[in-house]
């Protein structure tokens, strides 16, 4: 999923600060998320994938958080140069982060409804929580208890707007690096308190896995990466204006080992945790905020090339049509696509599902991006100026005086 970025557009030219690579990063973040995330959804349509392959498939699952995280890094910067009083800045956000998202998720829903129809029964309540980004703060919400889901993956966009809900206060209050690394250290107790303060009555009302998956995916397991994300604003923003290439490549290749270790943990892992032993989670938070430094302070290298960047600039339209290619293009390839597959045929076929998926979700997103999620983004922009525009200018003092 990608946080659309706040103001990444207008901040290219204000961020030597941070990057001196400007924020091409950023966009390559977005692309590897997205690659993560359609690698650990085509991996799960082979049941028999061989157990090495699927537990390094599985860990795409932490695309998510490579989403999140540089959603706060992105929103963060676009803050730190706001002009405005805090009401009007916090509307302004609002309208920018709303048309967005809106725009693409709702065609999304659309697009879904017309080629899947509604699992079950029509239920205008689910709706209704999906449209208005309210479907990740309950069990029977989300299709862990096999609810409709309205747009896949459609958790992640309901955490990243409740994450908007709170965003304009965490940033006036986390207005430096200290007080960052406290709430930083902070969510993680208090993901941990959460989950299991909710566990024991969702655990007698659902079913085992049914809860821990919800408990994974609500907003305060998530809450750490997020705040992870506030914290590694600050310290792009305070640490050497560069790092050599060398430097570069060897953070980013030690976060890539370490997030390949962690998919070794990905399965099997309860979120159900104690303080002394966090999920998988956090420590792919970790190995991805050193991945990200590693980009943004140093030179352009292939985790940043061209190509990957492009691929971030389309990866929400991407996040949100790519369910649909892996869910039918085994149908559409008239069987040269075999998803029950044994042994290394099944990573052969996983191989030509990903080519397949990546190929017709990008075609089909840039379309998307210049069609809808510009349109949007260029409504924001005239909604805000109008508003602008329509302030009364201030008294003349002479005026006023006389």
């Amino acid at each position: 999923m990608n946080d659309a970025s706040e103001g990444v557009t207008q901040g290219r030219s204000a961020v030597s600060r941070v990057s001196p690579d400007k924020l091409g990063y950023i966009d390559a973040v977005r692309g590897w998320a997205i690659l993560l995330v359609i690698t650990a959804h085509t991996g799960s349509r082979f049941p028999e994938l061989p157990y090495p392959v699927k537990k390094l498939t599985n860990f795409g699952w932490h695309g998510v958080q490579l989403f999140f995280i540089a959603s706060a890094v992105t929103l963060m910067l676009s803050w730190s140069r706001r002009t405005e009083a805090f009401p009007a800045a916090t509307r302004h956000f609002f309208i920018r982060r709303f048309l967005r998202i809106a725009p693409m998720y709702y065609a999304g829903a659309l697009l879904y409804f017309l080629v899947d129809g509604i699992p079950g029964e029509f239920s205008l309540a689910q709706l209704l929580r999906s449209l208005l980004f309210v479907n990740a703060w309950h069990p029977e919400w989300l299709p862990t208890t096999k609810a409709w889901s309205v747009v896949p993956g459609g958790w992640s966009i309901g955490v990243e707007f409740t994450f908007y809900a709170l965003f304009p206060l965490l940033a006036s209050l986390l207005t430096n690096a200290r007080r960052a690394a406290i709430f930083f250290a902070a969510a993680l107790p208090f993901a941990v308190l959460a989950n299991n303060g909710a566990a024991a009555g969702w655990l007698r009302d659902y079913e085992v896995q049914a809860a821990r998956n919800f408990l994974y995916f609500w907003f305060p397991n998530q809450l750490p990466v997020f705040a992870a994300g506030i914290l590694l604003f600050y310290l792009l923003r305070q640490g050497p204006a560069s790092v050599s290439r060398g430097t570069s490549l060897a953070l980013g290749g030690a976060a890539v080992l370490f997030c390949i270790y962690i998919a070794g943990l990905a399965l099997g892992i309860s979120y159900l945790r104690n303080f002394t032993d966090p999920p998988p989670i956090f420590w792919a938070t970790l190995a991805f905020m050193v991945f990200v430094y590693a980009l943004a302070k140093g030179p352009a290298t292939w985790f940043t090339h061209p190509w990957v960047q492009r691929v971030g600039v389309l990866s929400f339209s991407a996040y949100v049509l790519h369910f649909l290619f892996i869910q039918d293009l085994p149908a559409w390839s008239g069987g040269l696509i075999d998803v029950n597959a044994t042994g290394l045929k099944a990573i052969g076929m996983f191989v030509l599902l990903w080519v397949g998926v990546v190929a017709c979700t990008l075609a089909t997103a840039s379309l998307a991006h210049r069609y809808i999620e510009r349109p949007g983004m260029a409504l924001a922009a005239r909604w805000i100026a109008a508003r602008r525009s329509a302030r009364p200018a201030p008294p003349d003092k002479l005026a006023v005086r006389e």
